[in-house]
This record gives C-alpha cells, structure tokens and sequence, in this order.
C-alpha cells in the first residue's frame, strides 16, 4: 500500500472526504506520477489533452499559462469532477475517486510552463477565449491565467 493509499484509507475512515472546497495541490512526487498514469490511461485526460498535456483538435492545452475555467487546485479538480459538457469533457466523479481527481489536478497544474512538443498554439486558445468571453454571461466562466 503507498502512503497515497493509506492516506486515503484514513481520510475515508474519518469521514474526511476532498472536495472542490477543500482539495490541496499535492507537490510529492509519488502523487504526481499517480496523477501523470491515471491521465495517460486510455480514454482518459490524455485522448483529448495530449500525452503532454500539449493539447489536440479536441482539447486545450494545459501546459500554457492560460485557463479557461479558472486556474488553481479548486478549480483544476472542480472542472475534472463535474466536467464541461457543453465542450463533450465529462464529468469523472463516478469513475475516479476524490483521491484520483486531486492527484490528476496536481499533475495537470505541475504541467504549466513544461514547453511540450507539438503544442497546440495558444493564439487558438485566446480565440476559444475570446468567443466564450463574449458569451461569458450564459456560460459564467471566469477567464482567468493560470497562476491566480
């Protein structure tokens, strides 16, 4: 059993369960690399995001300095468990644990700034951006870098 699983375990036994409201970026590297195995399963973040994080005609790219659903831990787990429908991600709280999708977060935040190869462009980013921020009204999708 890793440390991870046993501090699941305890968290569970304790009635302690993560959420978006409580959820902490995990910077060990055993939890980076759960996070980095579950993202590279098959069907999972990868298909849509790259094997890097790099981004592909479906997904956006995660290792710029740009989110469109609001960056930091809380939002980073929030947008994995509940997903963006509108934009066909679905939402992975039935099929990972709280556990999983905070350890996903934290190796998809640890990815800003790693320069994959094969990049999707940010300028087709901003324009994604620029479109949902005129629409940001409905959609209520704060756009906000990366680093707040």
């Amino acid at each position: 059993m890793t440390k991870a699983d046993a501090e699941a375990e305890a968290r569970m036994a304790s009635g302690d369960v993560i959420d978006e409201n409580n959820v902490v970026f995990l910077a060990d590297q055993a939890a980076l690399d759960a996070g980095k195995e579950i993202f590279n399963q098959p069907g999972k973040c990868a298909t849509c995001h790259g094997a890097n994080g790099e981004g592909n005609q479906i997904g956006p790219n995660l290792a710029d300095k740009y989110w469109i659903h609001g960056g930091g831990i809380q939002n980073v787990f929030k947008t994995i468990k509940y997903g963006v429908t509108e934009k066909g991600m679905i939402a992975w709280e039935t099929q990972l644990t709280p556990d999983q999708m905070q350890q996903v977060a934290s190796y998809v935040i640890s990815l800003q700034g790693t320069n994959p190869p094969n990049a999707r462009n940010p300028k087709v980013s901003f324009g994604r951006m620029n479109r949902l921020q005129k629409e940001k009204k409905r959609f209520q999708i704060p756009l906000l870098p990366r680093w707040q």
